[in-house]
């Protein structure tokens, strides 16, 4: 008998279109704005689904729209942990060699023999020297410049996503006026970018500011959220389709619980489908259940022990946290709130939300203040002495 393998998958990107839910016509959208020639900048906050949406965007991009909208390819170069230009160079040769498609990833490996010839030494003794000279650091711009000319060179009708593009606003060098040199000038016309980041503020500014090198040069965009009916029917589907069926109460509390966020809404489905038995129905007391483990096994104590353990600003953004996880995102910058998390002033609320913020942790819909993570928000408000619990339920859409 066949072995039937758990449908979920919430520790990395989805790249099987079967299980990419509800972005079929913003994908269509953000697609045929890429092939019109103009950039975009795409934000969601934390765990949301852009990379996942990126991998469902590259299968519409090759789709023929019109004559005057053919077939796109994708380079995707993952900027996540760059923080140096030789970084970035590591990055990107990764991209052009690794490519899944083996198509591109022929041609990306032609251009970077290609550029080794041109340059005189391989690519790959940047990316391990520890011990660099002076002159060989002061090439790393010229480079990376090169290198992203060999990408522009990969196709015909290319789409180049950078992912996580805030992360070069710690990059020294001047990576991004390197990149318009590269890909928004002249012999460019048949590459646009797409530009995804999950702190809004960063990315608004590296893209609003007048000062910085691409100023003005993409269309801004918002992931939108999963709508809840199409995650519950994908749920209901995945559970039915697996032999484990799943009660319509568990599949309601499983999306309230959290709030349809993608990435903790699979993690959950995930606990859920290893708990239950073949050929049995997952019940309200089954994820439950998980979502008590779901949250016990979490990474969320680890980031407060960092917080906790630093500077008075940091310990601020560890009461921030408690106060948004236990009173909501409404009224949390108010007087009398403030005094019971140990704000000096209510005044220092605002300043510590805005710093969670900038490392992901939290942000703003429709101006009220929430935790990205909703199992992160659960954890807190139950070790909280101050919860506001009262009338409070799971079973209850919030």
């Amino acid at each position: 008998m066949a072995t039937t393998l758990n449908p979920f998958v919430w520790d990395r990107p989805l790249d099987d279109p079967a299980k990419i839910i509800g972005m079929e016509s913003f994908a269509n959208h953000v697609a045929l704005t890429l092939k019109a020639q103009t950039n975009v900048a795409l934000f969601g906050p934390r765990d949301t689904g852009k990379t996942t949406f990126t991998n469902q965007l590259a299968l519409e991009l090759v789709k023929r729209h019109g004559e005057d909208a053919p077939p796109f390819d994708v380079v995707r170069i993952n900027l996540q942990r760059v923080m140096s230009i030789p970084g970035f160079i590591g990055c990107v040769h990764d991209a052009m060699t690794g490519h899944p498609v083996k198509r591109l990833r022929r041609a990306g490996q032609h251009q970077i023999a290609a550029l080794e010839k041109e340059i005189g030494f391989d690519i790959r003794v940047i990316k391990g020297s520890v011990k660099r000279a002076g002159a060989a650091r002061e090439r790393d711009a010229e480079t990376l410049h090169a290198q992203l000319l060999a990408v522009r060179s990969m196709s015909d009708h290319l789409v180049i996503v950078f992912d996580e593009f805030q992360r070069l606003r710690h990059c020294p060098g001047d990576p991004l006026a390197i990149i318009r040199s590269a890909l928004m000038s002249s012999g460019a016309n048949h590459v646009s970018l797409l530009f995804t980041g999950s702190i809004r503020n960063v990315l608004k500014m590296m893209l609003e500011d007048s000062q910085q090198p691409i100023f003005g040069e993409a269309a801004e965009m918002q992931l939108p959220a999963i709508r809840r009916v199409d995650f519950l029917e994908y749920l209901d589907y995945q559970f039915e389709a697996t032999g484990k069926p799943a009660d319509e109460q568990a599949l309601e509390y499983r999306l309230n619980a959290t709030r349809s966020h993608p990435r903790s809404t699979q993690q959950l489905a995930w606990e859920c489908w290893v708990s239950t038995a073949a050929g049995q129905r997952g019940t309200l007391e089954t994820v439950i259940g998980a979502h008590e483990r779901s949250i016990e096994r979490s990474e969320f104590a680890s980031v407060m022990n960092v917080l906790v353990n630093g500077d008075d600003g940091e310990v601020n953004e560890v009461r921030a946290l408690q106060l948004l996880a236990d009173r909501g995102g409404s009224g949390v910058t108010g007087r009398a709130l403030a005094p019971l998390y140990g704000f000096s002033s209510h005044s220092r609320v605002v300043p510590a939300l805005r710093r969670l913020r900038g490392r992901g942790l939290v942000d703003q819909r429709d101006g009220e203040w929430y935790i990205v993570d909703p199992l992160f928000n659960e954890w807190l408000r139950r070790a909280s002495p101050l919860a506001d619990i009262a009338g409070r339920s799971l079973g209850d859409e919030r």
